[in-house]
């Protein structure tokens, strides 16, 4: 099980620095954007809006009634000048419940933070209206290898196989994006910028962490793999929508 106290201690220290450094998320919600059609959607459903990075964008191809953005983080203040439209819910997704039915529900890079991929999945889909969309981005198994290699620990990011299962009847796109540092400590500062150096509260002594970002320049050449997933999904309200 994840430690979302955790993650939220290590994300509410990233809210400066995250802009500026999420260079695969930012790839991430460019590419999302990109199969949400230009039109007006009534109700919208953001999970993970964070700091407003992928908010703000979508908020200006768009037109709609209603958008709810939902955070672990208690960001509202990064996002509450971009549409006075927006409602904000600071509560983990995995505890969000609602009768409400959306037009469209969008994530960027945040649904990896479940600690039931699957059962969240099933949640979302069952608040799409008919003809609605659920359009997400998240990270496939083998995203940052090389940590889970050196320091032993990293997300359990779910399968192809197993996203294929769940969405018979969708679009999916798995991609792979290589960000090469001058330096392991660059690594460990962008890792701390973006705040995914959460899934462990362990510190390492200075030994420790010397040798460890030594293996991280020998072994990968400073180099991090990212393994972004893209599912575009419509609720036609058929059978073959439903998961056992």
């Amino acid at each position: 099980m994840l430690d979302k106290e955790l993650i939220k201690k290590k994300f509410k220290k990233s809210l400066s620095t995250y802009n500026s450094n999420a260079t695969v998320q930012k790839k991430m919600m460019f590419e999302l954007l990109n199969h949400i059609q230009n039109k007006k959607y009534d109700d919208v459903l953001e999970i993970g809006s964070y700091t407003g990075l992928f908010t703000k964008e979508l908020t200006k191809k768009i037109e709609f009634d209603s958008y709810l953005a939902l955070d672990i983080i208690d960001s509202f203040d990064f996002i509450k000048d971009i549409n006075s439209k927006i409602e904000f819910l600071n509560i983990d997704v995995e505890d969000f419940k609602t009768d409400k039915k959306f037009d469209l529900i969008v994530s960027n890079a945040s649904l990896q933070w479940c600690n039931d991929f699957k059962k969240t999945i099933i949640k979302l889909k069952s608040y799409l209206k008919k003809d609605g969309f659920l359009i997400i981005s998240t990270f496939l198994k083998g995203n940052l290898f090389e940590l889970g290699d050196i320091f032993g620990v990293e997300l359990k990011y779910i399968e192809l196989e197993d996203i294929k299962k769940i969405f018979t009847n969708g679009e999916i796109i798995s991609k792979e994006e290589k960000i090469k540092f001058k330096t392991p400590l660059d690594i460990l500062k962008h890792l701390k910028y973006t705040g995914v150096n959460c899934l462990k509260n362990e510190k390492l002594n200075y030994i420790e962490i010397k040798d460890k970002l030594k293996l991280l320049d020998e072994k990968y050449n400073n180099t991090l793999t990212y393994k972004p997933l893209y599912i575009i999904y419509q609720n036609k309200g058929c059978v073959c929508d439903n998961i056992n």
